[in-house]
């Protein structure tokens, strides 16, 4: 028998899935395989009104409420994160609209790659965002999200000019900076704990006609400790110096027991990166030569290329999962001291080898010199502006093996040997934090004013998982 929500759903001509349809398996998993949430119903709306009208009866029903965008969470908070909630799957809203101002209005079910191939093709335009085309643009613009361009034009958080928003109450409101100023706050950084982003407006770039594509392998940094901080402590040095890095670079390392390697991009031609910027990442080379790979590429092909040489396009159907845990860590500019990197390799190097699953490290550059990130004095809930690295810390096992506490164990050691007082991102979710950890990790100094803000948008916690804010 039906729950009583999704009748009242299906008496206003709502669609909705429950676990008595047999693609309930489809709309109801989770993409990390590790975390499973099971909805009471998962909701299908078409128009903004229909997102509205579902909310309401969820909160009616006294049931917790959170969005689906792309459906990526770390933690399965798109599924709620526990057993029982209301699952608003924004796939249907696939509205991309770009105006003759280069603000495109973008619906809250959009993913990122169907994004960027469809404001190239309207009007030459870009943003910078990550490299996995199916991820939605839902969690990963309202809590950050990285790219390697965002050096140059902010996190994809930073592109928002306005959002529509669905509200705790069912109303739909417009925010910015000159309009329910406390909401557009609120919304870049805590939106799941706030409302239902159906439509973004987002600022575009003219896309670049050169972008380079470029990587460095390192092949004996990882053979000794000190090789590891040498290699390390030398990009740390070279990317906070405004004589010799500029917003147009930017990277991420990966490391592991035998890995360093960067692999970046750099917004204008083959010969400017080549005369200015490559011999100076070349000196991170310690003994052996390092292996040097560049392209120089249009926007798209770029894009193409970062998501593993893949189409852009993601269809309707797409349904990925695995299993996997992942740790974050936000570390303050300028950056890491010898200590902590000899900590932090003495770690790897040691208990590496015989980690019990598969993982790598992400090091995304965040700060540095003449970072739009770091330099962006924004109004919004987003606690990591003052980051030099973040750290991702990824572990992964097989499809149909279980992943292992040891392994668990070895990326938290990992994590901690960075040492104290490093914040975490919430694009990385952790499920293994307490609420009330996470909470300060993710939010930092701005918990204060978001459970304030808890208790006048939303005092009834219609908009709610196992990590999300809550009233004061």
């Amino acid at each position: 028998m039906d729950v009583p929500i999704s009748e009242s759903l299906k008496l206003q001509d709502i669609e909705v899935k429950t676990p008595s349809d047999p693609d309930w398996a489809f709309y109801s998993s989770t993409y990390n395989a590790r975390v499973p949430a099971v909805p009471v119903v998962v909701v299908l709306p078409e128009t903004i009104e229909q997102v509205s009208q579902a909310v309401c009866c969820a909160a009616a029903c006294g049931l917790k409420v959170q969005a689906r965008s792309g459906g990526h969470s770390y933690a399965s908070h798109s599924n709620g994160g526990v057993d029982g909630s209301v699952v608003i799957d924004l796939r249907k809203l696939q509205d991309i609209s770009l105006d003759a101002d280069g603000v495109v209005r973008v619906g809250g079910g959009v993913r990122l790659g169907n994004l960027a191939k469809t404001i190239f093709e309207q009007g030459g335009r870009a943003l910078a965002h990550g490299i996995y085309p199916a991820v939605g643009v839902g969690g990963h613009f309202t809590h950050g999200g990285f790219g390697t361009s965002s050096r140059a034009w902010g996190l994809s958080m930073d592109q928002i000019v306005a959002v529509d928003v669905v509200m705790a109450d069912g109303r739909v409101v417009k925010a910015s900076e000159s309009e329910n100023e406390d909401i557009f706050f609120a919304i870049r950084g805590a939106a799941d704990s706030f409302g239902i982003v159906v439509n973004f407006y987002l600022r575009t770039q003219p896309a670049p006609n050169t972008v380079i594509k470029w990587f460095i392998d390192v092949p004996d940094a990882m053979a000794r400790v000190e090789n590891a901080m040498e290699a390390f402590m030398y990009l740390q040095n070279i990317v906070n110096d405004a004589s010799v890095v500029d917003r147009n670079l930017g990277f991420v390392a990966f490391l592991s027991h035998n890995r360093f390697s960067l692999e970046g991009t750099y917004i204008g031609n083959r010969r400017m990166f080549a005369s200015t910027f490559l011999p100076v990442l070349m000196n991170v080379v310690t003994k052996v030569p390092a292996q040097v790979g560049l392209r120089e590429v249009d926007w798209l092909t770029l894009l193409r290329l970062l998501a593993g040489d893949t189409d852009l396009e993601v269809g309707p159907d797409y349904a990925e999962h695995h299993v996997f845990f992942a740790k974050s860590a936000a570390v303050l500019q300028p950056g890491l001291s010898w200590d902590d990197l000899e900590g932090y390799f003495r770690y790897l190097l040691r208990e590496g080898p015989s980690a019990p699953i598969h993982y790598f490290i992400g090091v995304q550059l965040y700060g540095g010199a003449d970072s739009q990130i770091t330099t962006n004095a924004a109004d919004d809930a987003y606690a990591h502006r003052g980051a030099m690295w973040m750290f991702q810390q990824y572990g992964y096992v097989d499809d149909g093996e279980e992943f292992p506490d040891a392994g668990i164990r070895f990326l938290e050691g990992l994590n901690a040997a960075l040492g104290p007082g490093h914040g975490a991102s919430s694009n990385y979710a952790d499920p293994s934090l307490e609420e009330g950890e996470a909470q300060k990790l993710y939010y930092g100094e701005k918990l204060g004013r978001l459970m304030k803000l808890k208790s006048v948008l939303d005092p009834n916690d219609v908009f709610s998982h196992l990590q999300s804010v809550r009233k004061e």
